[in-house]
């Protein structure tokens, strides 16, 4: 397993605060991709405030292949590395929504704080 460097231009868009309208307030931090195999992981935190104010921390990892893994290149243009972000910001919104009944993430995120 080979670590690699996050583009800047994917780390910026990832960055981004998100959620709203109904969705808890929802933050990425701790941006990183491992190359094994040809499958890239990208590895975030995920800092979540609720409605309500409660706060809560998680691990996520994201395997990507195909188009995803080529947006995530450093050669990849600037609306590559924000529609990869945008993807990734769109399933970690649903991922929020199911993850008591039917989470979408294949490895299971960890909760760690």
């Amino acid at each position: 397993m080979e670590e690699v460097t996050v583009p800047a231009g994917l780390q910026e868009a990832l960055s981004e605060r998100f959620g709203g309208a109904g969705d808890p307030e929802l933050s990425l931090s701790s941006i990183s991709l491992t190359d094994e195999a040809e499958t890239l992981t990208l590895s975030l935190h995920l800092a979540v405030v609720t409605r309500r104010g409660g706060r809560e921390k998680w691990l996520l990892r994201f395997d990507m292949a195909g188009t995803d893994a080529v947006a995530a290149r450093h050669d990849a243009s600037v609306e590559a590395h924000r529609w990869l972000a945008l993807m990734v910001k769109v399933n970690v919104i649903e991922w929020w929504h199911t993850r008591k009944i039917a989470p979408n993430i294949s490895e299971t995120p960890r909760r760690i704080g």
